[in-house]
């Protein structure tokens, strides 16, 4: 009977070097699959218990890396729409509970004013979340090896300042034929 050679030879090295790149977390499930397949394999050997245990230990540790790598994957490709979405649902809310405010001419009741407190704090803390999260979970594919990832936050706008500063301020959203108010009055609405 023939020995079987469990050491890689040189041809097999070859062939893993001609193999096509994968990624990261196709390599990890080829682990993972590989690990299940050695322990179906050594249930008919006599291995000593603890290297069993041991390889075992290893196949659940592969299995959480890789549930770890595809929630990390997807908090990649969903994380960061989901924030802008969530985002824009808060803005919304509040700009809708600040408008039926305004509208009503009474003051907010506790129960409004705590709405609007809750769903404000909420707007910032997902906005200081979302350059956080870009960080964090920016896909590194995007960048050119050897570069850091940029950073995809925007820049604060500026105050448009006029060109002659004798001219009152307009804005480009204003009709043209609304004439810009060049000298405003204070008028007293006396009863």
């Amino acid at each position: 009977m023939e020995a079987m050679n469990v050491m890689p030879d040189q041809s097999d090295q070859t062939l893993n070097a001609a193999a096509p790149a994968t990624s990261h977390l196709e390599q990890v499930e080829k682990v993972s699959r590989d690990l299940r397949k050695l322990l179906n394999g050594c249930e008919g050997a006599r291995l000593k218990t603890d290297v069993k245990a041991q390889i075992e230990s290893l196949n659940a540790w592969t299995e959480t890396y890789l549930d770890g790598l595809n929630a990390v994957q997807k908090l990649t490709e969903q994380g960061l729409g989901t924030l802008h979405d969530a985002q824009k649902e808060l803005a919304l809310c509040l700009e809708e509970y600040l408008r039926l405010e305004d509208e009503g001419g009474n003051p907010a009741t506790a129960d409004q004013q705590y709405r609007t407190d809750e769903v404000s704090r909420a707007l910032r803390r997902i906005n200081m979340l979302i350059p956080a999260f870009d960080t964090t979970f920016a896909d590194p594919t995007l960048a050119e090896p050897g570069e850091p990832t940029p950073d995809t936050a925007p820049e604060p706008a500026q105050p448009e300042i006029p060109d002659q500063p004798d001219q009152p301020e307009t804005s480009p959203d204003l009709q043209p034929d609304i004439p810009p108010v060049t000298q405003p009055e204070m008028r007293s609405h006396a009863a």
